[in-house]
């Protein structure tokens, strides 16, 4: 290490134009990067997308498909004006899109959104056209619900289908449908229609099953229109779209939205920012009432927009903190700029290494700027301070540079390293947002290092002059050791310990979102008035043996019609009955019947064909459900190449195994006493809540693996540097003590330990070993170390907390408690460092022989 340093010294000294030259085309070439990182701040980027419980519930519409919601909201006076901007906004988006009326597509199935104005904007729902159709008669919809009805009724009726056995009363059936074809009234005519055999008297009337069905259809708070919903109240005009986008896509989101607003007329603006939208949504000249939006795109949109804001305003006032404890070590600001710079060059430097290894910044990682201006400044305080202290004592430009680089940097690259290793260490780690973070920040950490040895030497030779902070000068007095400050740091460690049991985990992610989201606040009103959650939820049942799908679908529907869903038993037909509904000869037998009737047999050669097939092969009610759910294919996003993304192109992950998904209406209390019920019986639920529990299970293990891959870059580092025992154990107390003060800070400040926090153990690890390294590497050859570093490690330790210091004051409370945890965790063990291990290297020095 010394060689490397005496090295860069000579060129110091002899080719330092040379050197500009280097970090000017460094500059350029890193600050191109720097326009190619895009915000990703949202909970769904950090998901590990290749896990099986992920990608099942990414595969069932969370995040791809999910619904963007506008809503009209007003009184009785309005509800016409509220009726007409939809339907007119409706009839826009089929116009364009070319989408039919009735929601399908050609081949008799339902179709597949299109956006409109084009890719990146925004459908119809097909599904709801196709069940508005329904009312209205339309035929190709109406067969194909028939259809699909009567290839579900073996397994639905059972052997309640034996009457269609009987040639009288088939017949007695086939009238009844006459008649009702002819009624003038519309409800027994579309009855008939759906039902021509009259199957639905076959059903159970006074079953459980009948009366939950029946009372959830009366307690329904809406009322189906054409492509939108309205309350039966009129107070809430529902308009629910498809984004051609993935909701992680914000500027899209700001885009579509800002186009909706504004009428759906025209192409999709170029950008749109979260103001332009606010009033786009405003009343104006065509609609006298505002609109509001929701879902998952709207919530992440303005989320995206506020935590930006929140991450700005928190490097801002990090900056702020970190230049008044500097002021506080030192008494003046002389020097500051000498350690500022360097620090902003080397995180230009970092974002741009972001942008081309990665190409995105995360949730997780959007605090990195925080640890950077924390950690990253601590090499140059170190380095300008030795520099500094040579020039009081009279040495010349040269001799003082080469003690601040030979002297002190061997320590400040051994601390800088470790703290590097321990983030970078992550990039193994199977969750991406551990993943980004690490290598944001390890990157970002010695994009600073280098930052600093490259810049800080040539701006202190060109610009000390010898006077001011630079003039020769009587020793700064060095801080002299209190007997009650080792005591004093055990009892806080004590403290720590204490508070550690009281931190509680956060079972729901949603709590820690920022405030005041119109989005969100929204979301949960329209929950509330609705009686369930806007968000996608189904259930999954495993098909790699469908001949056990009956077995486990009768496991389910008890459970299911505890929680009030009027689930159905599967059933099984007599075979006698199974052969005889499959028959040729039947079929025949009942389309002359319907002749008889007055009915067109042609009308009915695809509902027999349907039940036909149904009782011959019990695998037909699931290929039914199948093709009348909508396709959830999962959108790509589209990035600018990045290495990450180039070494791991040609990796896909192994296909699902294959599984009947059938959406539910559930209210959350319901779905987590389910959860364990339903998983205990073969199926599992998905959709936004489960896929944020699956991902808490999968955090806490991936946080775990990424404390060991923490640890193991730090002991590598220690290793390498400290070849010693005793180094290692004393290194040990600052790693031990920063997760004690995470735990402890989180426990004392009543903040929960959530999702986003959990970050705070390796970043506590990795950050907790800087300034303990200085100290142990200056011990080793002065007696007096722990008293000469004691001042310049305390303005590190105070700039390292004044960097996590910006981020408790975030009003993002996944932001402050991450901020809080970080500050708990270090501030305990830069404490244990000043004041502890100052007393052990006195009673146990690292190398005796040189002390004596």
């Amino acid at each position: 290490m010394k060689a490397l340093l005496r090295g860069l010294l000579r060129l110091h000294l002899t080719r330092s134009r040379g050197l500009w030259v280097l970090i000017v085309g460094l500059t350029l070439v890193l600050g191109w990067g720097t326009l190619r990182v895009e915000r990703a701040l949202d909970l769904m980027s950090l998901l590990p997308t290749e896990h099986p419980a992920v990608r099942a519930n990414l595969e069932a519409g969370v995040g791809q498909q999910e619904l963007l919601w506008l809503v009209a909201e007003g009184t009785e006076s309005d509800l016409e004006a509220r009726r007409a901007w939809a339907e007119g906004l409706v009839d826009r988006l089929l116009t364009e899109g070319n989408l039919p009326l009735n929601g399908l597509a050609a081949e008799g199935r339902l179709s597949d959104p299109i956006p409109v104005p084009g890719p990146g904007g925004v459908s119809p729902w097909p599904a709801l056209l196709a069940v508005g159709a329904i009312a209205e008669g339309d035929a190709a919809v109406s067969r194909l619900t028939t259809e699909t009805l009567y290839t579900l009724a073996p397994a639905w009726l059972g052997n309640r289908l034996a009457p269609l056995q009987d040639p009288v009363a088939l017949q007695r059936r086939l009238q009844t449908t006459a008649r009702a074809l002819a009624s003038p009234e519309p409800l027994p005519a579309a009855l008939a229609r759906l039902d021509p055999l009259g199957l639905r008297d076959l059903a159970p009337q006074e079953g459980e099953g009948m009366a939950k069905a029946t009372a959830l259809g009366r307690a329904f708070t809406l009322r189906v229109r054409t492509g939108y919903f309205e309350t039966k109240d009129g107070r809430l005009v529902l308009l629910p779209l498809v984004a051609g986008f993935p909701a992680t896509d914000a500027k899209a989101t700001l885009r579509a939205l800002t186009w909706l607003g504004r009428g759906a007329a025209g192409p999709l603006p170029a950008a749109a920012s979260l103001r332009q939208l606010e009033a786009a949504l405003a009343p104006a000249a065509g609609r006298a009432f505002p609109l509001q939006v929701t879902g998952a795109h709207a919530i992440t949109a303005w989320e995206s927009h506020r935590l930006t804001v929140e991450v700005l305003l928190s490097l801002g006032l990090s900056f702020v903190l970190i230049g008044l404890v500097y002021w506080l070590g030192f008494r003046t600001l002389a020097g500051y700029g000498f350690v500022m710079v360097p620090l902003l060059v080397g995180m230009a430097w970092a974002l741009g290494l972001t942008g081309w290894v990665l190409g995105r910044v995360n949730l997780m990682a959007a605090g990195f700027g925080a640890v950077l201006l924390g950690v990253g400044d601590d090499v140059g305080i170190l380095l300008f301070s030795r520099y500094r202290d040579e020039r009081r004592a009279g040495q010349a430009k040269p001799r003082a540079l080469r003690a601040a680089l030979l002297g002190t940097g061997p320590g400040v690259v051994a601390g800088a390293l470790a703290t590097a290793m321990a983030f970078l260490a992550l990039a193994f780690a199977p969750f991406p947002g551990i993943r980004d973070l690490g290598l944001t920040t390890g990157l970002g950490l010695l994009a600073c290092l280098a930052a600093t040895f490259l810049v800080l030497p040539p701006l202190l030779l060109w610009l000390d002059r010898g006077t001011g902070t630079f003039a020769p000068g009587p020793e700064l007095p060095t801080a002299r050791r209190r007997a009650w400050a080792p005591w004093v740091a055990l009892a806080v460690l004590l403290l720590a310990l204490v508070g550690a049991p009281r931190t509680r985990w956060e079972e729901d992610l949603r709590r820690f979102r920022a405030q005041g989201n119109p989005a969100l606040n929204l979301q949960e009103r329209l929950t509330r008035t609705l009686g369930a959650s806007l968000q996608p939820l189904a259930i999954q049942i495993p098909l790699e043996d469908p001949d056990r799908l009956p077995a486990r679908w009768n496991k389910l529907s008890p459970i299911l019609r505890e929680a009030g869903l009027p689930v159905p038993d599967w059933k099984s037909l007599d075979p006698e009955l199974r052969h005889t509904l499959g028959s040729e000869t039947w079929r025949r037998q009942v389309l002359e019947a319907a002749a008889k009737a007055g009915l067109d047999p042609a009308g009915l050669e695809g509902p027999l064909r349907a039940l036909a097939s149904a009782a011959a092969d019990p695998v037909q009610p699931v290929g039914a459900l199948q093709a009348l759910l909508p396709r959830a294919t999962q959108q790509e996003d589209h990035h600018p190449w990045n290495l990450w993304d180039g070494f791991h192109r040609n990796r896909k992950p192994a296909p699902l195994d294959p599984s009947l998904t059938v959406p539910l209406r559930l209210d959350e209390a319901s779905l987590l006493r389910l959860t364990p019920q339903v998983e205990a019986a073969g199926g599992r639920f998905v959709g936004t809540q489960p896929l944020f529990r699956v991902v808490k299970g999968i955090a806490k293990e991936a946080v775990q693996q990424a404390v060991l891959l923490a640890l193991a870059g730090i002991f590598a580092v220690i290793a390498y540097f400290g070849r010693n025992l005793r180094f290692a154990v004393y290194a040990l107390v600052p790693l031990l003590a920063s997760q004690a003060g995470v735990f402890g800070a989180l426990g004392w400040g009543g903040e929960p330990l959530t999702f986003l926090s959990l970050m705070a153990i390796p970043i506590a690890l990795g950050v907790s070993v800087d300034t303990a390294f200085n100290l142990l590497h200056r011990a080793r050859g002065e007696a007096d170390a722990p008293q000469r570093v004691a001042r310049v490690n305390a303005v590190c330790a105070g700039t390292t907390l004044a960097g996590f210091g910006g981020m408790v004051f975030s009003g993002y409370r996944g932001l402050r408690g991450l901020g809080l945890a970080c500050l708990g965790g270090v501030a305990l063990a830069l404490l244990l460092t000043q004041w502890l291990l100052p007393v052990l290297l006195e009673k146990w020095p690292l190398n005796a022989g040189e002390r004596k």
